[in-house]
């Protein structure tokens, strides 16, 4: 274990609800340090870390701050939070989470503006099945479980690597994996030029790069000189690619092909197609550190999906059929719109729910929303998921209406979650799908 763990008695963890650090809590906790948090509101997250032993108090506890041996806050934390100041010592997450990885023999981190959370997944659930050492840090749930950690074992360790505010330049990795590049975080960088800097100085720092070839990165100064074995997926130069692509009533056959010879066929049971290309790189991870290709085949048929990430929940009263999906990007949402349309009953209509998440996103990304949000569908708009900005950071859910009203008579505005259950319930059919798309969004709130 990293040494650093050794003069920890007590950590307390500001912001414990979200999905990243209450996977550190658990963690620490495991290795048999105290811990305590604090968070703004309860959630699921939070009563499962307090039937582990975590005391955690809604709101603020400076006492806590001041006892524990290391405060460990989120990037939404701002510096002048109460407990961030009456602590001995403190560390932003992203920091603490290098700390953590360095506890393992080999790294295995997975970046990209859109489809980490799956492919992590994905990863540690084929080295589940092949009986493997690892631990992973994940950005959900699987659909089938419960626990806030996936794996106890201490030869790899699978993370996520989150290119907000450059926090995914904190690690090392053996593996590091890089699955698409989008201007996802204009809070944080100035353009997409920008955001590709990160990414290569990412790869750069990696000993084997595993990478979509869709994105160009050698066009990159920072990657002339780069030393790290690099492995393609996706084009049809790369190393590996998929074919024959069959979509069915509830899951997707596919081939792939290593080097353009028939690697092995696949089956996911989903009718998501971008969960292909996630599963691409997945199997190209665990060919790299040499797991048996029919080992990767049974765990890929037998993943059991994440929570909100292209999610059923069933029917709801009325007889509509409800969707959840994390999508909050346009891209995103072009595939959950489309996988979802194309899977209609013939007599069935479409309804998309959208909770803008940060107003910074859809000021840069605005006629991005007003394009993909129109279609041969209903669109529902909610307010704004403000995350850590305020309404003078960009634009309001209000201000996205308004210009998809411009050129549509099929949006809808709702001011409350209460109201867009009400207008559910009144107008979504027996024969409808009714996708929420969101990455703020609380299922809970929209079940009925």
């Amino acid at each position: 274990m990293n040494n650093f763990f050794y003069s920890l008695n007590w950590v307390h963890f500001v912001g414990v609800g979200g999905v990243s650090m209450s996977k550190l809590c658990a963690y620490t906790l495991k290795l048999g340090i105290k811990c305590t948090g604090s968070d703004s509101k309860n959630s699921d997250i939070i009563q499962k870390l307090k039937n582990k032993g975590v005391d955690i108090v809604i709101g603020e506890n400076r006492d806590y701050a001041r006892g524990a041996d290391l405060v460990v806050y989120s990037s939404a934390i701002k510096n002048n939070h109460p407990e961030l100041l009456s602590a001995k010592k403190s560390m932003e997450r992203k920091d603490y989470l290098a700390l953590v990885a360095k506890n393992f023999d080999k790294i295995i981190a997975v970046s990209g503006a859109h489809g980490k959370t799956t492919t992590t997944a994905m990863i540690a659930w084929i080295l589940k099945v092949a009986d493997k050492s690892f631990t992973s840090h994940i950005g959900g749930e699987f659909a089938t479980s419960s626990d806030i950690l996936f794996g106890d074992g201490e030869e790899y360790f699978i993370t996520e690597a989150c290119e907000y505010s450059k926090s995914f330049l904190k690690l090392n990795p053996d593996i590091g994996v890089v699955l698409n590049v989008d201007y996802d975080h204009p809070d944080c960088y100035k353009s997409l030029k920008d955001t590709y800097l990160a990414f290569a100085m990412f790869m750069s720092q990696s000993k084997a790069v595993v990478y979509n070839a869709e994105f160009d990165f050698n066009q990159e100064e920072r990657l002339k000189n780069i030393k790290a074995d690099m492995i393609t997926y996706g084009t049809d130069n790369a190393n590996f690619k998929t074919s024959n692509i069959v979509t069915r009533s509830n899951y997707i056959n596919f081939d792939v092909l290593k080097k353009n010879e028939l690697y092995n066929s696949f089956t996911l049971y989903t009718i998501n197609k971008v969960n292909v290309e996630c599963a691409l790189a997945a199997i190209a991870v665990c060919d790299l550190i040499g797991i048996d290709k029919d080992k990767i085949k049974m765990a890929l048929a037998t993943f059991p999906g994440i929570k909100n990430r292209f999610q059923c929940l069933g029917i709801m009263t009325g007889g509509a059929k409800m969707i959840v999906d994390y999508a909050h990007h346009p891209k995103q949402m072009k595939f959950a719109i489309s996988a979802a349309y194309y899977n209609l009953p013939d007599d069935g209509d479409l309804i998309v729910l959208f909770e803008p998440h940060t107003y910074s996103r859809t000021k840069a990304l605005f006629q991005d929303f007003c394009k993909v949000l129109q279609g041969d569908w209903t669109t529902v708009i909610m307010p704004t998921y403000s995350a850590r900005e305020k309404v003078e950071d960009g634009y309001d859910s209000m201000q996205l209406y308004m210009g998809i009203s411009k050129t549509s008579d099929r949006v809808v505005y709702v001011d409350s979650y209460e109201k867009a259950k009400e207008w559910l319930l009144k107008n979504a059919k027996v024969t409808d799908t009714i996708l929420c798309l969101g990455a703020g969004l609380d299922n809970n709130k929209l079940i009925y």
